[in-house]
């Protein structure tokens, strides 16, 4: 398991809240994962439970 580990990247995943068209708060998001497309899936996942399908937007995903 440990070897697993050593591919995950840390990655930020920066979003918007939005209110209508109107954005209300910018955050930033750290994610655990293995790729790029990965971490703005999970980041999606999670921001989707919080605050509902379309209440935010995704502005970039970077890898630190």
């Amino acid at each position: 398991m440990g070897l697993f580990n050593l591919t995950k990247k840390d990655y930020t995943v920066q979003y918007h809240v939005l209110r209508g068209d109107e954005i209300i708060d910018t955050d930033r998001l750290n994610v655990r994962t293995g790729d790029h497309t990965t971490a703005r899936k999970k980041a999606d996942n999670m921001l989707r439970r919080e605050y509902g399908r379309t209440q935010y937007k995704i502005e970039w995903v970077q890898r630190f």
